[in-house]
């Protein structure tokens, strides 16, 4: 009779300690490079004591962690722990990276993950085409009718205010003076028109990306004195690069790269995605006005 209650209590013991399990889980197992993808990790019916898992960069191997939740914690009846966390991770290679498996404690981990980063396909085959050179415009007369008509104006205005500047003064009209107004408030004030059209939620998603990516770039091109509305991301990006902080740096990587795919690589960016843009967008304005601008 001791054996069979012996060999009860262990049973019951291995169904508790089994009970618990860990798994980790991707919205996609592939993704273009400079997309995003939320890596969820999750633990059920956990015991005490235990260590939830540390994530960073080195730890993913390559992958870039854009932004971490904090650890969702619930107890059951039992008394027993279900954690998960969620992180969006992003890569700028092209590959298979490895999710290693994760270990909460002695008894419980996770298995391994794979996630492929895919590069955009270029067409080899197409024709290179030369630069063409501007043309130089023909010279024309008529071009310097302008100044000639503006400097006569001028003459007369003057021989005239010489000849009555003895009389009875008139009065001027008042001349009204237009505020120019902070390219940061123009930015943040587009940026919400474009939410406020909703065009993700209609399904124009490169309409969508499209309009962000060009209120940023005349942003740029007036905060930073540089053209970027024909520049192309690589080129605005090593414009700013020493001119902004790393953060920043990396927030309008992300915004102009995925608008780059939605455009030409014909990506279709998730809901999450799509808000994170315009979020990241107002941040990227708010962070890099003009001390001059600041209210």
């Amino acid at each position: 009779m001791r054996k069979f209650y012996l060999l009860l209590f262990l049973f019951i013991l291995n169904l508790s300690l089994y009970s618990q399990t860990g798994f980790v889980k991707l919205d996609t197992n592939a993704i273009l490079i400079g997309q995003q993808t939320k890596l969820s990790i999750e633990f059920e019916q956990i015991k005490q004591p235990f260590t939830f898992p540390l994530i960073n960069s080195s730890v993913l191997n390559g992958l870039e962690i854009i932004s971490s939740t904090n650890i969702d914690t619930t107890i059951n009846e039992d008394g027993l722990l279900n954690l998960r966390q969620d992180h969006l991770v992003t890569a700028w290679d092209s590959g298979a990276y490895l999710i290693p498996a994760l270990a909460i404690n002695d008894l419980v981990k996770t298995e391994a993950l794979l996630l492929n980063v895919l590069t955009v396909e270029i067409d080899q085959k197409s024709d290179i085409k030369d630069i063409k050179i501007p043309l130089k415009p023909e010279f024309d007369l008529l071009d310097l009718l302008p100044w000639v008509i503006g400097l006569i104006l001028i003459l007369i205005f003057y021989f005239l205010y010489k000849k009555f500047a003895n009389s009875e003064k008139e009065e001027l009209p008042k001349i009204k003076i237009t505020k120019t107004i902070p390219a940061h408030i123009t930015a943040l004030e587009n940026l919400v028109k474009t939410e406020k059209k909703e065009l993700w939620q209609k399904n124009k998603v490169k309409e969508y990306h499209s309009e962000v990516s060009e209120i940023l770039r005349k942003y740029i091109e007036a905060r930073f004195n540089c053209s970027a509305l024909e520049a192309t991301t690589q080129e605005i990006l090593e414009e700013v690069k020493n001119r902004i902080s790393n953060e920043n740096y990396i927030v309008l990587s992300n915004i102009l790269s995925i608008a780059d795919l939605a455009k030409f690589a014909k990506s279709k960016p998730n809901d999450n995605e799509n808000v994170e843009s315009m979020a990241s967008a107002k941040k990227f304005v708010n962070q890099t006005k003009l001390e001059e601008e600041n209210e």
